[in-house]
């Protein structure tokens, strides 16, 4: 009986201590993790974004552009859509020079577009070098209609040139001409100090649209083929001479009685007086500087 008096007497103050340390236990905060500093949530975000970006392409290498090509120097097909290399094919008559002071026999080539063994007129003649109409000639003989055409030596590449092999000038005719060749009333002044290349377009269509002095370029329409003046079919007369710089002829005629003093001088000054020395018209476009 004495241990259930010390029970009782003891029970009350058991139950209140354990009442009290529940209640305190369930009244205490919970307890809660430091919240990180600013420069810690800052490099956080950072590192996730970082980690959800596709990684950044290396710097492209510069690298110098390159230099431009020079294009070599090359002269112009004298016919649309006739390439330059097929030129010697279309050959009716090749470059047969006579010896200086002599007319005879060819002194340049002729050019000839035939289709069913048929000579064509019509196509296109086109300047093979660039320059300035030195003359124009309107339906004379032997020429028929033709244009002249100077390119001055320092104006061409002095390897394109050097290549082509030009003869000395001037030089004294071997023989002379049976031709009727009368003093003009104005002789032509004439320098050799300069010298250029005269192209001369012959039995053209129709008289050229220009006037001495124009500006001509390579590659550019001056007339089509034709059959005026001495020729038999159509075909180009493609003439090309060394002279001394800055001609100009007033006109060009012989072998025609209505051909005047005049015409027929600058006719005999041009083909045989030796001042001007033909040269194979090939030649022009067969030159690799």
């Amino acid at each position: 009986m004495i241990h259930r008096d010390i029970w009782g007497a003891l029970r009350g103050p058991l139950l209140a201590l354990l009442a009290g340390l529940i209640a305190a236990c369930a009244a205490a905060p919970p307890i809660s993790q430091p919240s990180p500093s600013p420069a810690i949530r800052t490099l956080a975000s950072a590192s996730a974004t970082a980690s959800l970006t596709a990684p950044a392409a290396p710097s492209p290498t510069l690298t110098p552009a390159p230099s431009p090509t020079i294009q070599a120097f090359q002269a112009c097909s004298p016919l649309l859509g006739i390439a330059s290399q097929d030129l010697p094919g279309i050959i009716s008559n090749p470059y047969n020079p006579p010896p200086l002071g002599s007319d005879d026999p060819h002194q340049g080539v002729d050019l000839v577009q035939v289709q069913n063994g048929i000579a064509l007129s019509g196509l296109p003649v086109q300047a093979v070098l660039p320059g300035r109409v030195a003359l124009v000639v309107s339906d004379r003989f032997p020429y028929g209609n033709a244009l002249l055409v100077e390119t001055p030596l320092d104006a061409l590449p002095a390897a394109w040139l050097d290549a082509l092999h030009l003869p000395a000038v001037p030089a004294t005719p071997e023989k002379r001409t049976a031709l009727t060749c009368p003093t003009p009333a104005a002789p032509a002044t004439m320098s050799f100090e300069k010298r250029s290349l005269y192209l001369l377009y012959a039995h053209l269509l129709e008289a050229p649209a220009v006037t001495i002095g124009d500006r001509i370029e390579c590659g550019q329409v001056i007339g089509a083929i034709g059959s005026s003046g001495n020729a038999l079919n159509p075909h180009l007369h493609l003439e090309v001479r060394l002279g001394p710089a800055g001609v100009r002829f007033p006109g060009m005629a012989h072998y025609d009685t209505s051909a005047s003093s005049e015409e027929m001088a600058a006719y005999c000054q041009w083909r045989v007086s030796g001042a001007f020395l033909t040269i194979d018209p090939l030649l022009l476009f067969q030159v690799k500087p």
